[in-house]
């Protein structure tokens, strides 16, 4: 492949940063103000939420959307910011993520953060990470284009959008990998230790450029 005019998109949760953030404020901040504000146990709250949560699926807008589960949960009177930025200390990216992006930036590839979290999460994870001096461009794809990578139009509208030569990279095997991959772009599924993988998965991103530039398809198999 070549380097002029290769674009390489990253997922942000579970690729480039750990999921503690995100988790936290989920499965710790939503069923603590539920707890709070309707005077149930943390744990009856947490259920609830689980509950709820594997109703609507993460292939669904509404799971990443924070004013839905708000107005699910009567949560409408929250700070929601300020709930939000209680658990930033949690933000922390992979060891792996800056030789990558260097890397990325002394080969002259575009880079862009594809991500199905929202502005919200986005914005603090970029803020805090740093992330915004190594990388060219960040996309909400529920906040800015109003769908969600499972939808093949994302990833159509990413490549059409960037032209050229576009792989992309993250930890989710369907919306990262699957998707993409169904519309011709060559895409590398990132196991962190945790959910399904492939054969071909790659154990993070040590070795991602070097597998790229190398012509390797093997972990597309």
């Amino acid at each position: 492949m070549e380097e002029r005019g290769l674009s390489i998109s990253f997922d942000l949760d579970g690729t480039l940063t750990h999921t503690s953030f995100v988790d936290a404020v989920w499965n710790e901040g939503i069923p603590r103000e539920i707890a709070r504000i309707r005077h149930i146990p943390v744990s009856v709250a947490r259920d609830m939420c689980v509950s709820e949560y594997a109703k609507v699926g993460e292939l669904s807008i509404k799971w990443y959307k924070m004013d839905y589960w708000l107005n699910l949960f009567k949560l409408r009177s929250i700070d929601v910011s300020e709930l939000v930025s209680s658990y930033t200390d949690k933000i922390t990216l992979y060891e792996d993520v800056m030789p990558v992006l260097n890397k990325c930036n002394e080969k002259g590839f575009r880079t862009i953060v594809f991500s199905n979290a929202t502005r919200l999460f986005l914005d603090k994870e970029v803020e805090i990470t740093g992330l915004w001096q190594y990388v060219d461009e960040f996309i909400s794809v529920p906040d800015d284009w109003g769908m969600v990578k499972a939808d093949k139009e994302a990833f159509a509208r990413l490549k059409a959008m960037l032209g050229g030569s576009l792989v992309h990279a993250g930890d989710h095997l369907f919306n990262d990998y699957k998707v993409p991959r169904s519309i011709g772009i060559e895409a590398y599924h990132i196991w962190r230790g945790s959910g399904p993988r492939l054969q071909s998965s790659l154990y993070g991103l040590t070795g991602f450029i070097d597998r790229i530039l190398s012509g390797d398809k093997t972990a597309q198999v």
